[in-house]
């Protein structure tokens, strides 16, 4: 999906909506199971279209807020996993 697709489509919700993803999953290889998972957006990172064969691409990050965290410390902390010059944009979560 492109940017432009996803905010057309947001445009026509309501804005005080809570946007989440649903993340299907065979539940095991050989099953033909699903499991759903939720979680909320927490942050968006553009990404180094050198990273994507010259695509830009842009990550909607989510999940549990430990693994979150763990996200925006290996992006602290220049990991190599994560584009150099990678930053989260936005990046709220509710911390009660």
């Amino acid at each position: 999906m492109k940017v432009a697709q996803l905010v057309d489509i947001l445009n026509d919700l309501d804005p005080e909506a809570e946007i989440q993803m649903a993340i299907a999953a065979p539940v095991e290889d050989d099953d033909e199971s699903l499991t759903v998972e939720l979680y909320g957006i927490d942050g968006v990172l553009p990404r180094r279209p050198d990273d994507h064969d010259g695509e830009s691409v842009v990550w909607l990050i989510g999940g549990d807020e430990a693994d979150v965290e763990e996200l925006i410390d290996a992006i602290d902390a220049d990991d190599e996993t994560i584009s150099p010059d990678a930053e989260v944009v936005e990046l709220v979560w509710d911390r009660d």
